[in-house]
């Protein structure tokens, strides 16, 4: 697959000095697509279209309605519902001739199968996968080629594990067998020192609670536990492409 350079918010998002850089840019990313899906969009049919066919990831339909868009939910949803009650109404009609047993059993599970569909993929989840793929090609390829941006990578704080994990993949697909391992062995290197950061963070979190430390410094470790959680598991993760 063919993909494009994202230099510029690649870098920006380096010197941010977040746990993970990837993770800036999909919060961006997910925040944009919110927007697409809530702004002059919904006014064209293909769009309206292609969310009464798909809709969005539970987590998707909480930020959209909680984005402070009624009017643009409302046509959104409105539509939706209408599609998602047409295909329910049908299963719903075999239910009342059945008799007692496998046969309603089956149109049970007629039932659950059209909500399962009607749960099945995410808009703005697709929309991320794509700039994803972007920025961790953007990263790969500015690690080979660029020494400036090897070593901001180098001395930054990385990624979280979740990512750390995108970006494995996207150096496999891109790069040569050698360029391949040396990036991975890199990033592994990267994430260890990173790791420990954190744990030696945290532990003096625990311990600057105890009464013979409480007027030390914090050491900037005030945060360290979401930082942590962070490095963890990241945030605006995709949750349902298609």
């Amino acid at each position: 697959m063919k993909y494009e350079l994202e230099t510029i918010p690649v870098w920006d998002a380096i010197k941010d000095d977040k746990e993970c850089f990837l993770c800036t840019l999909m919060k961006q990313s997910e925040q944009d697509a919110v927007s697409y899906y809530l702004g002059s969009s919904v006014m064209h049919p293909e769009t309206r279209v292609s969310i009464n066919k798909t809709g969005f990831c539970p987590s998707h339909w909480t930020m959209l309605a909680q984005s402070g868009a009624p009017q643009s939910l409302a046509l959104i949803i409105h539509t939706y519902l209408g599609q998602t009650k047409k295909e329910l109404e049908k299963v719903f009609s075999m239910l009342g001739p059945t008799k007692e047993g496998k046969k309603t059993q089956s149109v049970l599970q007629k039932i659950a199968q059209v909500v399962r569909h009607r749960e099945e993929g995410c808009l703005i989840c697709s929309q991320m996968e794509k700039r994803l793929l972007r920025y961790t090609y953007t990263t790969v390829q500015l690690w080979k080629d660029d020494h400036d941006f090897r070593l901001a990578f180098e001395t930054s704080k990385g990624v979280c594990l979740h990512h750390m994990q995108s970006l494995f993949s996207m150096a496999s697909e891109t790069l040569g067998p050698l360029q391949a391992k040396a990036f991975s062995v890199a990033l592994t290197h990267l994430t260890a020192l990173n790791l420990q950061r954190l744990e030696d963070d945290v532990l003096w979190m625990t311990q600057k609670y105890k009464a013979e430390n409480i007027e030390k410094s914090w050491n900037g470790c005030e945060d360290a536990h979401k930082r942590a959680v962070m490095k963890l598991v990241g945030e605006s993760r995709l949750i349902d492409p298609l």
